[in-house]
């Protein structure tokens, strides 16, 4: 069958059978392959980046930490502050009175909102400063935005030593 076909025409039927099986050949397995080593390289960039990112949450957490630190515990109650606040007056300085509580202010604005307690104590100076101190140190519920102090007149014979605390938290409002 195939001696009737010259050399050239032969040669020529080969090639083309050739480039017929290199399409199907393509088409079957090479295409596929290639879409996969693209896939896999986008892929590997989308890792890539969520490895990035993933490493600053540790770094994020450190932030939300010390924010927490500055501004006050984020997520409780307004009366457990409150509640907090008296109760850290009264463990750590037992000989300093409560003179005033104040009732807890709740300011909003758009994204947040503010929370103000107010306390008013009484006692001598190292007293104070030590409860104040206190509070800036170990208290992390709240934080001390206001410190005054004065002094009161008791029917023009005593004098008693105040310390007005203020404290403010602030919550996100989600």
């Amino acid at each position: 069958m195939f001696e009737n076909y010259s050399y050239k025409q032969k040669f020529y039927a080969l090639i083309g059978i050739f480039f017929i099986l290199s399409l199907t050949a393509y088409k079957r397995s090479f295409y596929p392959l290639f879409d996969v080593v693209k896939e896999y390289q986008t892929l590997s960039k989308r890792a890539e980046n969520i490895n990035k990112k993933t490493q600053n949450t540790n770094s994020l957490a450190k932030d939300i930490a010390y924010l927490d630190k500055i501004i006050g515990k984020e997520g409780v109650a307004k009366e457990i502050v409150q509640q907090g606040i008296i109760s850290f007056a009264s463990k750590n300085s037992p000989e300093v009175s409560i003179n005033n509580l104040k009732a807890i202010h709740d300011f909003p604005e758009d994204n947040y909102h503010i929370i103000t307690n107010q306390l008013d104590v009484t006692g001598n100076s190292n007293q104070l400063l030590n409860l104040a101190y206190s509070f800036e140190q170990k208290f992390n519920l709240s934080q001390i935005v206001s410190m005054n102090f004065y002094i009161t007149k008791n029917n023009n014979k005593s004098e008693t030593l105040h310390l007005k605390m203020i404290f403010q938290n602030y919550e996100n409002n989600k």
